[in-house]
């Protein structure tokens, strides 16, 4: 199993041999993971997590930074026995036993852009210099596979969740374009399509366009993870 990667969107079909009733969508990088749970026709926002992870045989072990439902969470190791099929995961947790049935739809080979990204530098109408945002506990990542987005606006040092949101992405020449599937801070969001425009240069990226709120933004972004 160590050969094989988890890059890419997985989706969880069955918990406890039981259906889901709602979407839990989980994206991982080299070595970050991402994770929603939301009603996809409502777009209501459920949870959200985060951390680093590790996949070693049979064992699956997430290092969480945060956990937007039970923080205290936030800053564990939750190690699971692990069995890796082709694109199918199953992930049993060691604790509470708990067995989860997990299915690849999406790959992450997106040389430029499936990536954990983080916040470097942004700036809006009213800036004529780009403000530099540091490294530092408070973060917003992007995580990106070929077709899906999330991002996580995180404190991993007071463990606080600051919000999320997230959904499909498309791009075409220099046009990105993010169709919003969830959005923790106010759900009238969700079903709403933003469009940018993008630039890649060594190894950043750079968008410009619209935020939610219809202001002007300008950020760019370096690789996390």
């Amino acid at each position: 199993m160590h050969s094989q990667t988890l890059n890419g969107a997985w989706r969880l079909i069955e918990q406890n041999n039981g259906p889901v009733n709602h979407e839990v969508i989980k994206l991982f990088s080299n070595s970050y993971f991402t994770s929603a749970s939301y009603y996809k026709n409502s777009g209501e926002f459920i949870e959200a997590q985060g951390g680093i992870y590790v996949l070693d045989m049979l064992s699956y072990k997430e290092h969480v930074q945060i956990d937007s439902k039970e923080p205290e969470h936030s800053g564990t190791t939750i190690e699971y026995k692990a069995t890796l099929k082709e694109d199918r995961l199953t992930l049993t947790n060691l604790h509470t036993g708990v067995t989860e049935l997990w299915q690849k739809f999406d790959d992450a080979n997106n040389y430029e852009m499936s990536f954990c990204w983080r916040i470097h530098q942004k700036k809006d109408e009213s800036e004529g210099d780009w403000r530099t945002i540091e490294y530092a506990p408070r973060k917003t990542l992007k995580m990106l596979t070929n077709s899906r987005y999330q991002v996580l606006a995180i404190n991993s040092e007071t463990r606080k969740f600051v919000g999320s949101s997230g959904g499909t992405w498309t791009k075409k020449g220099d046009a990105y374009t993010e169709n919003i599937e969830f959005f923790s801070k106010d759900k009238k969001n969700a079903g709403r399509t933003l469009k940018f425009i993008r630039s890649y240069e060594k190894g950043i990226w750079l968008h410009t366009g619209k935020e939610t709120r219809g202001g002007l933004m300008m950020e760019k972004w370096v690789r996390y993870k």
